[in-house]
């Protein structure tokens, strides 16, 4: 719990949460609590039910399986879309090098983001972009 709370100004935007999310969806899957922290979820909710859609589902095993093969990934924030005051819809970019060549493939999320109650900024869907 402290290592998330050190984290915390980092997540000094909406977006930088989306980022650390993912990140952490597929470096850290089964570390349940810190994903609920990043997300800022109840402690009832499982972090993975945000997945939205099998693209989104097949992303996540891919990069899984990339990374367990030792394969180094790049989780980069991109374009934001702010549809109002509390809700927006962030890109997220993994990118990873091509086995045996200098090409970059590319994974994307978006990422919706949205205030609670108390008007602090929550993970509420993850969906594939690809």
């Amino acid at each position: 719990m402290s290592a998330v709370a050190a984290c915390e100004p980092f997540w000094s935007t909406p977006e930088g949460r989306a980022r650390d999310f993912i990140e952490a969806l597929v470096v850290t899957p089964a570390e349940t609590q810190p994903l609920r922290d990043i997300a800022n979820l109840p402690p009832e909710q499982n972090p993975e039910a945000l997945i939205g859609d099998l693209s989104a589902r097949v992303s996540l095993d891919f990069l899984r399986a990339r990374q367990a093969q030792g394969v180094s990934l790049k989780f980069v924030q991109g374009e934001t879309r702010r549809t109002d005051d509390t809700h927006r819809a962030a890109m997220i970019h993994v990118t990873y090098l091509q086995p045996g060549t200098p090409v970059t493939g590319e994974v994307r999320f978006l990422v919706r983001i949205e205030k609670d109650a108390q008007a602090r900024w929550r993970i509420a869907r993850v969906t594939g972009d690809n």
